[in-house]
């Protein structure tokens, strides 16, 4: 049973998705498959309709030679409730059959987002570091709508004007051979005008959808960063970043125009140029006795069943290159693959979404975390390898130790600290936690075991309660509210009007640096995780209150293992152990104490924070050890 599931849903699943590589009709079958039986029951109704589309023809034509020409005005009450009942039958099995395509294409779309927005959970930082947001954003919309576009509409149009094209020139031959072989005649230039119309679109249609991405992008960058963009004045520089963008998209809608300008009004004019010929043969034959004059109202009516598909396959065949595009780009998103994958023996494990917390979390980890010879790049560029940003680091950190982490810019601090919880994953070496190697932890377990406060803050659009409790959502609010106390948070929240239900904006707009930092805190601290990472978590919060924080962590957190990353000598001067990175090497460790001693970076660093001039800076050294009473700032 859970084969079949599997076979009938492998169109979403990623781990099939090369199979529909460019081959996007092939994907819209195994799409459907899970519908297959209404799909089908809709086709069949499709066919019906199109077969009862030639009866009302048929019936004027009898109608003219039996009642106006033989006068059998008997059949007239017939002919006529004929003509009403058919067209109200086939309008009523219209309703049927679109609101099922309809139906069903709402469903299957549904599933490939659901199934998209589940893949992009589990992408790692590498994806999101060389893709453009508003190129994901396109995908995610516009693109599956293309793809709803064609299932409820598109496919089965196509379709019908095949079998309608088909099947009524079969039918017209039964009314006359002759009109139907010079009706027939421009069916060739049709179909290649048709052919050469889809060839020439579906490049264009790819530039079109790219274009777009790269517009959406530009856009949702500026109402990201539109503080930013007031603050320096720098609207008109993004105005011309959006006019570049939208110019190359109206450019790119331009190209289309151009193509379908040269094939579309041809192919309608080939399909209205039928009628001519076919009256004035129809009515010589009618003058030679070959053909009655009820038989050319008939065929006459049943022109449409040879125009209609003539006029659609143009537009038909440019919905179909716009759905080809748009499924290429929804399965190269599928395509991608994380970098950062599960062990072997782990990749089928989960756990329910039911489960309390903490037996989610399974792992039982102590906290001690050893990073040994480590080397880590972030891959390559333009197919050029990136020169390490880590270089043999080795560190370990026993539980329940603090471990200050300090360096330049650049230094390679944040990449190191992402390495703990396998955000990203080491190029050379290994990092163990508890002495076991982090890929060889269940991902979602390791991670439930790290509480995290990043550089760049982000916060939700919720409640203040809500993102403290985002990593455990039915935690109880005690320990929503100890967890704000020990970050410092507690007393301004409750100054709030609507204190933790108070909403706050996307990013946590309407909030201070400080206050945003301190949410992020209470936030990961509210796990009580066994591993706390701070990136420069009180870099915007005063030393009043940094000093309070830091009491409250050395409090509370006397069982987990505690990295800090900070500018501030203040932040880790109490660390048990403390690296000073440069240029992603490990060049000074030890204590406060210790590496004051050693006067080298960290000690130029205390110097500058604590004011020191020259002179008090080059007497210290000189000394061999720190100004007694000096603090830094």
């Amino acid at each position: 049973m859970k084969k079949r599931r599997t076979e009938q849903y492998r169109a979403t699943q990623t781990n099939q998705a090369y199979l529909y590589s460019n081959r996007p009709f092939k994907w819209f079958l195994d799409l459907i498959r899970p519908v297959r039986g209404r799909f089908l029951f809709a086709q069949l109704l499709d066919l019906v309709f199109v077969a009862t589309s030639v009866i009302p023809a048929t019936i004027t034509g009898l109608l003219v030679d039996d009642v106006l020409t033989d006068r059998k005005l008997e059949l007239l009450p017939r002919y006529l409730l004929l003509l009403v009942l058919i067209p109200l039958a086939r309008s009523c099995i219209a309703v049927v059959f679109r609101y099922q395509f309809e139906s069903r294409s709402q469903n299957t779309v549904m599933r490939i987002r659901e199934s998209l927005y589940r893949h992009l959970q589990n992408l790692d930082a590498s994806f999101y570091g060389r893709s453009r947001i508003g190129d994901i954003m396109s995908k995610m919309t516009g693109d599956v709508d293309m793809i709803r576009h064609f299932i409820a509409y598109t496919a089965f149009a196509t379709l019908e004007s095949v079998i309608l094209f088909i099947f009524g020139s079969l039918y017209i031959f039964t009314v006359s051979w002759k009109l139907a072989l010079v009706a027939l005649l421009i069916s060739p230039a049709i179909f290649i005008l048709t052919y050469r119309l889809g060839r020439t679109v579906r490049p264009i249609w790819s530039e079109i959808r790219e274009a777009f991405s790269r517009l959406n992008s530009v856009v949702q960058q500026n109402i990201a960063g539109n503080r930013v963009v007031r603050a320096f004045a720098r609207a008109d520089y993004e105005e011309e970043k959006f006019e570049k963008q939208n110019v190359s998209y109206r450019d790119a809608n331009m190209r289309h125009n151009k193509a379908a300008v040269r094939f579309l009004p041809a192919l309608d004019g080939l399909a209205n140029l039928l009628t001519m010929p076919v009256i004035l043969v129809g009515g010589i034959l009618v003058i030679r006795g070959q053909l009655t004059i009820g038989g050319l109202v008939t065929f006459n009516g049943l022109l449409f069943v040879l125009t209609q598909p003539m006029r659609m396959a143009g537009n038909l065949m440019n919905e179909i290159q716009r759905y080809a595009a748009s499924a290429a780009k929804v399965v190269d998103l599928f395509i991608e693959r994380p970098r950062i994958l599960q062990p072997q023996d782990q990749a089928d494990k989960a756990t329910a979404d039911d489960e309390p917390f903490e037996q989610k979390r399974k792992a039982s980890i102590r906290g001690k975390v050893e990073f040994r010879d480590v080397t880590f790049t972030y891959g390559e560029r333009k197919g050029h390898a990136l020169q390490p940003c880590l270089k043999n680091i080795n560190l370990v950190a026993e539980p329940g130790q603090t471990i200050g982490v300090v360096g330049l810019t650049g230094s390679g601090k944040t990449s190191l600290i992402n390495l703990i919880p396998r955000l990203y994953d080491t190029t050379f070496g290994a990092i163990l936690i508890d002495d076991i190697d982090v890929r060889d932890y269940n991902l979602q377990e390791l991670r439930r075991n790290i509480g995290m406060v990043m550089q760049d803050v982000f916060l939700f659009s919720d409640t203040i309660e809500g993102n403290i409790a985002y990593g455990v959502p039915d935690i109880e609010q005690e320990a929503v509210l100890s967890a704000a106390r020990t970050a410092a948070a507690d007393s301004f929240i409750r100054k709030m009007i609507d204190g933790y239900d108070t909403i706050i904006g996307e990013r946590g707009v309407g909030l201070s640096g400080g206050q945003r930092q301190r949410i992020a805190l209470a936030r990961a601290l509210v796990i009580r995780p066994r591993i706390l990472i701070l990136d420069d978590t009180t870099s915007a919060v005063d030393m009043e209150t940094e000093h309070e924080i830091q009491q409250a962590l050395a409090r509370d957190l006397t069982d987990s293992t505690v990295f800090i990353i900070a500018h501030r000598i203040s932040s880790v001067r109490n660390a048990d152990q403390i690296i000073v990175l440069d240029e992603g090497s490990i060049v000074e460790r030890g204590t406060h104490e210790e590496l004051l001693a050693l006067r080298g970076i960290y000690f130029d660093v205390f110097a500058t924070q604590a004011g020191l001039t020259a002179e008090e800076t080059a007497a210290l050294s000189l000394e061999g050890g720190a100004a007694n009473g000096t603090q830094p700032l």
